[in-house]
């Protein structure tokens, strides 16, 4: 969730205006950009543990030296850096310290990689004094989440509050995950529901074919994304999506009826996140809270809370995908890029999954963590269903930015091989764990 926080006080009483301000996002096609985010797992090597904050060698020290030094600008609650900003960029905490970049909106994929191998040399830069180095994996694997350090966020107290009473590896989600996302634009709200239909119906392959935590407090698990079975046991509200979207004549209208009925974390007032966790949203807009009334901004932050695999803005975000090497994370932005912004592709992915309903697609998605490319959906392996899933992306990205092709060869290596990041995590792993976080480092 972004700490760069909307405000726009225009009071909300009525969904279309909700309606309204999603429908604002549609661009004209030469309009589209591509904004890619990941998030990194901070390790000390002399030490054995995570970073922690307040050290003098810990995260806090670092965004201190990148708004000191590297011309990141500040934002700040109390005397705490919680984000960092330059240009159109973002550098926020999660939780339990990962580091996430929000990049930038670029038109090409190029710019993606330039700016991906920027942002890791400059953070080798300026980790390195502190004895800093940052994991690609999709999961802390070293402790549970109690053990995991904590960012001073005011919001995440609130979060930490209220998610374990809605899902058992909640706290999980927050302090040990990372992901690669990606960001693209629609042209209006008939586009942005094909966009996010097929973007749905591709999630369980990508989180197949990206899977990268298999390792849990030291232990191997079975799972082969352990960040995708914590999912499933986080909060159901705001993670599982209704039917009614891989609708063909589902609308903003749906989404924000969807929206409307799930609890909230918090509302932002005089620069405090004022705690109303649990209040379901439309019985805000409705009775207000503790003297406080609804506005846009209230609902431009809600949405920022639900967490579906591929969710709605005023743009489109794809969720699924562990965290990964410098390869996975470009291919992430790359295979949609290829499905989303081609018409042929588009169309060509959605009859793909024809006649795949809801039901079928969320048995395929609860066998994923487990079963990787071998999870089945509607009777066959998803490693079949990827060989096609690639080669549509291949052809959309050869019109849309032919020299970004082989950023794909990645995924069409594992796919072909059946395989897929947390395979190899597996093969090297032996125990150890800080030599595990060494061998996945990403800068």
């Amino acid at each position: 969730m972004s700490s760069l926080l909307a405000d726009d006080s225009t009071p909300l009483t009525d969904p279309a205006q909700a309606v309204a301000y999603m429908a604002s996002g549609g661009k004209p096609r030469e309009r589209w950009v591509i904004g890619t985010e990941h998030e990194k797992i901070g390790w000390w090597p002399d030490r054995g543990r995570h970073p922690d904050w307040a050290d003098p060698r810990g995260i806090r020290a670092l965004l201190e030296t990148l708004a000191a030094e590297a011309g990141w600008a500040a934002t700040r609650e109390g005397d705490d850096i919680i984000a960092l900003a330059r240009g159109k960029a973002t550098i926020t905490l999660e939780p339990g310290g990962q580091l996430e970049l929000s990049g930038a909106p670029l038109a090409r994929l190029a710019e993606t990689a330039a700016e991906l191998d920027a942002h890791f040399e400059e953070i080798t830069k300026y980790s390195a004094p502190l004895g800093i180095i940052w994991s690609g994996l999709g999961l802390a694997p070293t402790v549970g989440p109690d053990a995991m350090p904590r960012m001073p966020k005011a919001r995440y107290g609130i979060m930490r509050r209220y998610l374990p009473t809605r899902g058992a590896l909640a706290a999980r989600m927050m302090h040990q995950t990372c992901t690669v996302q990606a960001n693209y634009d629609f042209a209006d709200e008939a586009d942005a529901f094909r966009k996010l239909r097929l973007s749905l119906y591709v999630q369980p392959f990508v989180m197949a074919a990206w899977a990268n935590s298999p390792v849990v407090e030291g232990r191997p698990v079975v799972e082969r994304t352990f960040r995708g079975r914590i999912w499933e046991a986080t909060d159901d509200d705001r993670y599982r999506y209704p039917a009614r979207f891989l609708d063909v004549d589902c609308g903003f209208a749906d989404y924000v009826a969807w929206a409307w009925q799930v609890p909230m974390f918090f509302i932002r007032r005089e620069g405090r996140s004022v705690d109303c966790a649990g209040l379901v949203f439309g019985e805000f807009v409705k009775n207000g809270f503790e003297g406080y009334r609804a506005n846009l901004g209230d609902f431009i932050v809600h949405l920022s809370t639900l967490f579906p695999d591929a969710r709605l803005k005023t743009h489109l975000e794809v969720r699924g995908a562990d965290m990964g090497d410098r390869a996975h994370v470009l291919a992430l932005p790359a295979l949609h890029a290829g499905l989303l912004y081609d018409d042929a592709a588009l169309e060509a992915g959605l009859k793909l999954f024809e006649g795949v309903d809801h039901a079928a697609l969320m048995a395929c998605r609860r066998a994923v963590p487990i079963a990787g490319l071998a999870a089945e959906l509607a009777g066959r392996p998803l490693a079949e269903w990827g060989r096609e899933i690639v080669q549509i992306a291949r052809d959309g990205l050869s019109r849309w930015e032919p020299e970004a092709v082989p950023l794909l060869d990645p995924i069409v290596a594992d796919v072909d091989a059946g395989t897929c990041p947390a395979d190899r995590v597996r093969g090297i792993f032996d125990g150890d764990v800080g030599a595990l976080l060494a061998a996945t480092r990403v800068c």
